[in-house]
């Protein structure tokens, strides 16, 4: 067994996971219109949060479906790079660096700042994951309606 092996089938599990829907975080209905339009410029603040939800998720799927539970397991690093990695009798030790983006932020920004040297054996993939709320609805008062 290899490093390789190990990647390509943890990414089969993560390919199979588009469209999965994580429930790791409900905010309750804004009190008022003002508040709703407040927590829309806001939402994407919950990137760092939402990524770490995500990712104890990821290494918790990872776990559950591994064929290779008797050479290692999944586990997430906090700090460290990258966030999950495969520990065990394989080395190089097979990991992803997971990013949480919310496409509809108002900002974009890039904090990944690692030596390139963490990717000379090939075996760290990156993986992105854009993340939208599940349930997105319109607020109105009895005093306003809000114009779709």
């Amino acid at each position: 067994m290899d490093t390789n092996t190990i990647l390509k089938q943890a990414i089969i599990q993560l390919n199979q996971m588009i469209g999965h829907t994580f429930d790791v975080l409900q905010l309750s209905k804004p009190i008022s219109t003002a508040a709703a339009l407040n927590l829309l410029k806001i939402i994407s603040k919950l990137s760092p949060l939402i990524g770490n939800l995500i990712e104890f998720n990821i290494v918790e799927l990872l776990n559950k479906n591994n064929q290779f539970k008797d050479l290692g397991a999944w586990v997430r690093q906090d700090p460290g790079f990258p966030d999950a990695i495969f520990q065990g009798l394989i080395k190089p030790s097979p990991g992803f660096e997971i990013k949480a983006w919310f496409p509809l932020a108002t900002e974009i920004t890039v904090r990944f700042k690692d030596s390139v040297n963490h990717f000379d054996n090939q075996n760290i993939y990156m993986v992105l994951i854009a993340w939208v709320p599940e349930y997105v609805t319109t607020v109105a008062s009895s005093n306003h309606k809000i114009k779709e």
